[in-house]
């Protein structure tokens, strides 16, 4: 009998191709942004917490503007006086400040030029931040020793993949003008922020771009020093500069509860579309099967003249809407995959890895949004298969 039925719903949904695929891909549009979503989901979630955790367990991060878009407040131009971040000192419990600067600087290497972001710091204190606090390793290479001596060390991408020949430690390159020696190279972080630049002292970026002040700092808080408590004396020292009036401090707990805000968001933004989605792709469904019962009228009425029950038409009817949102959330999971694994090739080339793998895809996740892709189709053609299996058989043959 189910043989039947099944034989009964292809011929059904080959009778009338076009609408019948149409409605599929109204439900394969809407599956494939679920499944794109949860998979990128956990690259997301890495992604984001790998940028946060480079701020370390022991650092307090200073920069302007608000905390919830620390990129924004860090490339808006406004720049604190590092007299004002190197008093912070005084405070008991901070080891030391590190004034960082970051600018957009024209970079010249065996005669090819690229625009990259220089990172800029005091080499002594930024190197023990890397180090102790952010476990960044060189892969080659060795730190500067000297903030007066025109020596730079590249982020892993920036060497890897910037210019057409790999920078190796100890080649020279031209920033702005100036010549440099290639001293170290990162080992890769995963973290497009610092993979994707170059570090040199702040003396000589200053000297290089005559800017004044720093746009952020580290602040290295002792062992054993209470890390709220700092950064509340931190907050009441810097409100008296007058230079950044909106300025942000960001702790390793307010790193990860901005974490969790951002993940919220993603996961809301994934319920309102599954949501969407699933209500588009039910009322395609609903639209289908009833033009389907209006369609087969005749058939309807000769399946009844010959003793089909109207459970058996019921089900009939039921089948098909239900295979109608099987093989759309069966296309629409290959497709998602799909096009997450490309998402994530994409933002590789822009240097964010990691968006994808299939080893962490959610296969039980994958299989309960195929189950209920199948669920709404059999809901979906609950009123037109009560509709179709209700019909009078003389006054369906009779149908015109």
């Amino acid at each position: 009998m189910l043989k039947n039925f099944l034989i009964l719903t292809l011929k059904g949904i080959r009778y009338r191709p076009i609408r019948g695929w149409l409605t599929i891909l109204g439900i394969v549009i809407g599956i494939m942004l679920v499944v794109i979503i949860l998979a990128l989901s956990s690259g997301i979630r890495t992604t984001i917490t790998r940028t946060l955790q480079v701020f370390g367990s022991d650092l307090i991060i200073i920069f302007p503007g608000k905390e919830t878009n620390p990129i924004v407040g860090l490339l808006g131009g406004q720049k604190f006086k590092e007299k004002d971040l190197l008093d912070l000192e005084r405070i008991n419990g901070v080891k030391f400040v590190a004034p960082m600067d970051i600018g957009t600087l024209n970079v010249e290497y065996n005669g090819e030029k690229k625009s990259i972001m220089v990172h800029a710091a005091n080499w002594k204190r930024y190197v023990e931040v890397m180090e102790s606090s952010q476990g960044i390793k060189l892969e080659k290479g060795r730190w500067p020793e000297n903030d007066e001596v025109s020596e730079a060390v590249f982020g892993y991408l920036t060497a890897k993949t910037l210019f057409k020949k790999e920078v190796s430690a100890g080649d020279e390159v031209i920033i702005k003008s100036k010549r440099f020696r290639v001293v170290g190279i990162f080992s890769e972080i995963g973290e497009q922020m610092l993979d994707n630049v170059i570090f040199i002292s702040s003396d000589i970026f200053h000297a290089l771009t005559d800017s004044r002040g720093v746009s952020s700092a580290a602040v290295k808080v002792a062992p054993g020093a209470d890390m709220n408590l700092i950064a509340k004396q931190l907050k009441f020292q810097l409100s008296k500069q007058e230079v950044v009036r909106d300025f942000s401090i960001l702790t390793p707990d307010k790193a990860d509860r901005l974490v969790g805000n951002i993940l919220s968001i993603i996961e809301l933004v994934l319920v309102v579309v599954a949501v969407i989605s699933l209500v588009v792709g039910a009322v395609g469904i609903m639209n289908t099967m009833y033009t389907s019962v209006l369609e087969r009228t005749k058939q309807i009425g000769v399946m009844k003249a010959i003793g089909a029950s109207n459970d058996a038409i019921l089900s009939l009817f039921l089948i098909e809407s239900g295979m109608i949102g099987l093989v759309g959330g069966i296309l629409g999971i290959v497709f998602g995959i799909l096009s997450a694994y490309l998402i994530s090739l994409a933002a590789a080339g822009f240097g964010i890895r990691g968006l994808f793998s299939f080893a962490s895809l959610d296969f039980f996740g994958l299989f309960v949004v195929l189950f209920l892709t199948f669920i709404i189709g059999i809901i979906s053609g609950v009123l037109p298969a009560r509709q179709a299996s209700l019909m009078e058989p003389a006054e369906a043959l009779r149908y015109e």
